[in-house]
C-alpha cells in the first residue's frame, strides 16, 4: 500500500471512531423469543453499519460495569446489546446453576433471537457478530462461538463448568469443531471461583476440535479481574482490554 493511501485509510478510520466516541445512543430494548428480555442497546453515532457485539453479564445480572464496558466498545465503533437473562429467567445468584442446567437451552435460545434481531439492525454489519460473556456469561459466549451462531466470542472468567454442574465440560466437548468461530479465553491463575485449570481444560478441548482460539492467562488475578482493585486484577484487566479490541477487530472488522 502506498504512504499516500494508507494515510486517507488511516484518517477515515480514525474519523469513524471520532464520530463513535463522540455520543453513543442508549435505548432500552425488549429482546428474546418472546421478547420479554430487558436489554440495553448501545449505537455509536453515525450510520455505520458497525460490527455489533452481545454482552452477557456476571451471575450478579446487568449491572453498571456491564453498561460502562458497553460504552467502551461504543467508543471502539461497536454496536453492543447487553440484555438481562438471567433476570427474564427470575434466576438469582444462589440458584445460578438453573442458568446452565434447566434454562440452558431457553436462555440459548433467545440469545439467538437477540443476535438476529441485531442482524436485521440497518445499523449493524448483520454478517459481524460477536459475543463477550463476564464469568456466567462466558460460558454463553462459548457456546455461542462455539456453534457458529457469532463470527468471534470471548470469555472473561467464563463459569465454563456450568457452576460446577458440568465438570467435564461435555457441553463444549459436543459443540466446538473445526468449523467453530475462533474464541479468546482469559483468565486469572488466582481465581477462586471458577478454578484456573477449567479453562485450561477449554482451551485443550478447542485445540483438540481444530479451532482457533487464543489463551490467556493473568499470573495472580482473581475472578471479575476487570471490576477488582488489586495490582494484578488492574494489570490483567489492562491487558484484557487490548487483547479483546485486537481480537474483536480482527475477526469483525477485517474482510
Amino acid at each position: 500500500m502506498r504512504r499516500r493511501d494508507f494515510c486517507v485509510t488511516a484518517l477515515a478510520a480514525m474519523a469513524v471512531l471520532s464520530i463513535a466516541s463522540a455520543r453513543a445512543e442508549t435505548s432500552n430494548v425488549m429482546v428474546g423469543v418472546k421478547q420479554n428480555m430487558r436489554a440495553v442497546l448501545i449505537t455509536p453515532a453515525g450510520n455505520g453499519p458497525y460490527p455489533a457485539i452481545l454482552l452477557l453479564h456476571t451471575t450478579g445480572g446487568l449491572g453498571q460495569a456491564d453498561i460502562d464496558y458497553g460504552q467502551r466498545l461504543a467508543q471502539e465503533g461497536y454496536v453492543v446489546l447487553a440484555p438481562a437473562f438471567l433476570e427474564a429467567y427470575g434466576i438469582s445468584a444462589r440458584g445460578r446453576q438453573e442458568t446452565f442446567t434447566t434454562a440452558a437451552e431457553p436462555i440459548y435460545a433467545d440469545f439467538l433471537a437477540a443476535l438476529d434481531m441485531l442482524k436485521h439492525n440497518p445499523r449493524v454489519a448483520a454478517g459481524r457478530l460477536g459475543a463477550i460473556g463476564f464469568s456466567n456469561g462466558g460460558y454463553f459466549a462459548m457456546w455461542l462461538a462455539a456453534t457458529g451462531k457469532v463470527q468471534a466470542g470471548v470469555s472473561y472468567y467464563g463459569a465454563l463448568s456450568g457452576g460446577g454442574t458440568d465438570k467435564e465440560l461435555t457441553r463444549f466437548k459436543g459443540a466446538f469443531n473445526k468449523n467453530s468461530s475462533p474464541v479468546l479465553i482469559l483468565h486469572g491463575t488466582a481465581d477462586d471461583t471458577v478454578p484456573f485449570a477449567v479453562a485450561g481444560h477449554l482451551s485443550k478441548i478447542v485445540a483438540a476440535a481444530g479451532s482457533p482460539y487464543e489463551f490467556h492467562p493473568y499470573d495472580g488475578a482473581g475472578h471479575e479481574f476487570d471490576r477488582s482493585g488489586s495490582s494484578a486484577d488492574k494489570a490483567a484487566a489492562a491487558d484484557a482490554w487490548q487483547r479483546t479490541l485486537s481480537f474483536f477487530g480482527k475477526y469483525l472488522r477485517q474482510p
